[in-house]
C-alpha cells in the first residue's frame, strides 16, 4: 500500500516538473556557494561538508513542503483523514 501511494506521488510529482526543479537547483546552489563563503582549506571543508549538506536539503526541501498537501486540501481528503476514528498520530503513521 505505501509503495502505490510512493508511485502516485512521484507521478503527480513529475507532472510538475518546476516544483522538482526549484529545490534541486537551489540546494546545488547552495552546495556550490557554501564553499566560496568559508575559503579554500580542504581539511575544513571535508570536516563540515555532512553538515552543509543536511541544512541544504532540508532548507530545499522546506521549498517543496507546502505543494506535499496542497492537492489533499483542495480535493477534501485531508478532511476526512481527520475525521477517521483512529487518533490522529496514528494516521499520519
Amino acid at each position: 500500500m505505501m509503495w502505490r501511494i510512493f508511485r502516485l506521488e512521484l507521478r503527480v510529482a513529475f507532472r510538475h516538473s518546476a516544483e522538482i526543479a526549484n529545490p534541486l537547483w537551489f540546494f546545488l546552489i547552495v552546495i556550490t556557494l557554501f564553499p566560496l563563503s568559508i575559503g579554500p582549506e580542504p581539511q575544513l571543508l571535508a570536516r563540515i561538508a555532512p553538515g552543509i549538506i543536511l541544512v541544504a536539503a532540508l532548507l530545499s526541501s522546506l521549498l517543496a513542503l507546502e505543494r506535499l498537501f496542497r492537492d489533499d486540501l483542495q480535493d477534501g481528503s485531508l478532511e476526512q483523514l481527520m475525521l477517521l476514528p483512529l487518533p490522529l498520530p496514528a494516521v499520519v503513521l
